[in-house]
């Protein structure tokens, strides 16, 4: 099976320095190459040097007798004569390789001898692959796809001894300087073949392979690897002290793709703070507070996400590490894992995560981003609080932009501290209650109460007890894999008096003559507001869109207003500074309402539903916390249905899907 033509590699590794055959590489001086000899000297000497740890079955003698990876330069009249017998100009950097080395030995990706000029040919496509990348070309291909098709018949054969493994200079795909495209294709893969700019590109990447292949081993040493280890130090040392994000991390990359293995333990750990969690290069090590309170907390996460095998993920941390490792999946999976980091930081976070708790994420931010300069590391190779994004109210809150914010915070005693986070004058995201109209939700409701916590408000409603923290994504879960009923996230929504909210997204199908809503519960010795908005992608008189606004006292009903497919009606008295009208047929923009044998009918207007909740918003001083809600978690809890049961004379229709017996 053939890969996508999309996933062919792009230009990498080499940019030129000057003209001529020499060239530099891209964002080190460590790694200067002035010229191939230069180049090859040491990639040669590392290569002698690498054999002497290797395993002595594993040795390749006859390489070491014949002076390692190099052969006798090939003279210009050995060169002109391959020119001749191939009949073209080879491109610049392979012609200037072979007057320093005749062919090389151990090329890398299993490419045993490479480019020896008595030896290399035109490839010739023997297999017939060109067929098989022209049958999928259309009018829609791109430029390199075609020129990849046509790459097999017209290209230079340079893998001399391989296993299954074809190093093809492309004459066709030339750049401004006559460099020819370099194209290895590893036949037993299936996949397209990966591509380099140049021949010297190519061999670079080869070099960084090498070195990458063997700096796991301390042994592994030279003036080079020093350098890099050293320039790794540096950039540790600047990253604590709040420099650059960017030009650290490019200084790390350089390194790592050398194989310096420190070097990608820290990079891991700034790209997990900028960007989604990937692969992190901790040691696993069960006596490393590192790796057990930062890292094994986003492994576990990473797992329970996954829905792999727990026993896989309690296996690789033994016998002696099996009751933690079991304790934190379950922890995760119920989300009750707390992220705890010690002194002062940690009090913080602990703040904080009390804020989150109940929809104050803007605040806990501010709480953890005056903290970080407190933030202590478990070691040397720990530069940030990489942990917290496992937790499972703080994680939400570092967006890559605050994740970039911690790593240019001066920390751990480095830099010179800046005093105060210089933050935006407003919390991040919409503010009051007017946001939900704009969201992708088709219906949504919420009740808000003055003077109860959240947790009071929960049982109210009918909740024997809060559940873990839900992001919108799991309440979804939790609501259908329960069988349905009312399920709501509940927290504060600001304004004098405390008022907390519970809310729920796609609730039960409105009842016209049966709703009866829960202010009565939650309003006992306060007050109390509801919005029901429901929306329908075609309504009409059958499914009319509904607007629903209830306001009531110490459990009696003051005033509600209901708007449905272009009729309102209101009883009681609206609360002072509310226009009653707000809440009529302008929801609706005055549109007639549907008659029977209408199939369509006057849809509910966000603009006009946006005043009204402001009105309402501006009216009791609250408002609904968008990144909580729609970004961070809150906990969640079941509640009685806004709609009393059918009465005499009423029924329910029900759909229900059955399962064929046969």
């Amino acid at each position: 099976m053939i890969a996508r033509a999309s996933d062919i590699g792009e230009s990498s590794g080499v940019e030129r320095a000057r003209p001529g055959c020499q060239w530099r590489v891209r964002g080190s001086g460590t790694v200067d190459i002035d010229n191939w000899q230069s180049f090859l000297d040491r990639w040669n000497a590392q290569w002698v040097m690498a054999q002497g740890l290797t395993d002595p079955e594993e040795v390749d003698e006859e390489a070491l007798a014949a002076g390692g990876l190099r052969f006798a330069p090939a003279d210009e009249a050995r060169t002109a004569a391959l020119e001749e017998r191939l009949g073209t100009r080879l491109p610049p950097s392979y012609r200037a390789f072979l007057q320093v080395s005749d062919g090389w030995r151990h090329a890398g990706g299993f490419v045993y001898l490479l480019g020896v000029s008595a030896d290399v040919h035109w490839h010739g496509d023997a297999m017939g692959m060109k067929p098989l990348y022209e049958e999928q070309l259309d009018e829609r291909s791109r430029p390199s796809e075609i020129l990849l098709a046509g790459m097999w018949e017209r290209a230079l054969q340079l893998a001399l001894d391989s296993d299954m493994t074809d190093v093809l200079l492309d004459p066709g795909d030339v750049d401004e300087d006559g460099e020819w495209a370099v194209y290895v294709y590893k036949g037993w893969s299936g996949e397209y073949p990966d591509r380099y700019a140049s021949f010297a590109a190519f061999m670079q990447a080869m070099y960084r392979d090498f070195c990458g292949d063997h700096g796991h081993d301390p042994r592994f040493e030279d003036g080079m690897t020093r350098e890099l280890d050293a320039s790794v130090e540096r950039a540790r040392l600047a990253c604590l002290a709040g420099e650059d994000v960017d030009t650290q991390m490019a200084v790390l990359a350089e390194a790592q793709s050398f194989g310096r293995p420190r070097a990608m333990m820290l990079r891991d750990q700034m790209a997990a703070l900028v960007g989604p969690v990937g692969h992190l290069a901790v040691p696993q090590d069960m006596a490393d507070p590192l790796y057990v309170h930062e890292v094994m907390p986003l492994h576990a996460v990473d797992h329970c996400r996954s829905h792999h095998d727990d026993d896989w993920f309690v296996r690789r941390h033994g016998e002696d590490g099996r009751p933690e490792a079991e304790a934190l999946l379950a922890a995760v999976r119920e989300r009750t894992f707390r992220y705890e980091p010690p002194g002062p930081f940690g009090r913080a976070v602990a703040e904080a995560r009390e804020l989150a708790r109940w929809g104050d994420t803007d605040a806990a931010w501010q709480v953890i981003a005056a903290a970080v300069p407190d933030w202590e590391p478990y070691g040397p190779e720990h530069l940030a609080p990489i942990g917290l994004k496992a937790d499972p109210l703080l994680g939400p809150l570092l967006t890559p932009e605050r994740g970039r914010r911690i790593l240019t915070t001066p920390r751990a005693g480095h830099g010179v501290p800046r005093g105060a986070a210089s933050e935006p004058p407003h919390p991040a995201g919409p503010q009051g209650l007017g946001w939900p109209t704009g969201e992708d939700h088709r219906s949504w409701r919420f009740v808000a109460v003055q003077g109860i916590t959240p947790r009071t408000l929960a049982e109210r409603l009918g909740g024997a007890d809060l559940l873990a923290p839900h992001s919108e994504e799991e309440m979804w879960r939790l609501r259908h894999r329960s069988g349905g009923g009312c399920a709501y996230q509940v927290g504060s929504c600001g304004g004098e008096g405390d008022w907390s909210f519970a809310l729920e997204w796609d609730p039960e199908s409105y009842q016209p003559g049966r709703v009866t809503g829960v202010d009565a519960a939650v309003s006992r010795g306060t007050r109390s507001v509801s919005v029901w908005s429901e929306r329908h992608h075609s309504p009409g008189p059958a499914f009319a869109d509904v607007f629903r606004v209830a306001y009531a006292e110490d459990g009696e009903g003051r005033f509600t207003a209901v708007a449905r497919g272009g009729v309102a009606e209101s009883t009681g008295t609206p609360p002072e500074g509310l226009d009653p009208d707000l809440f009529g047929t302008a929801l609706f923009g005055g549109a007639a309402p549907a008659r029977e044998e209408d199939e369509e009918g006057p849809a509910l207007l966000s603009e006009a539903e946006a005043r009204a909740l402001d009105a309402l918003a501006g009216a009791f001083g609250i408002g609904l916390p968008w990144f909580a809600l729609r970004h961070g978690r809150l906990h969640a809890v079941r509640g009685a249905s806004w709609i009393r049961p059918p009465g005499p004379g009423e029924a329910v229709l029900a759909f229900a899907r059955i399962r064929p017996s046969g």
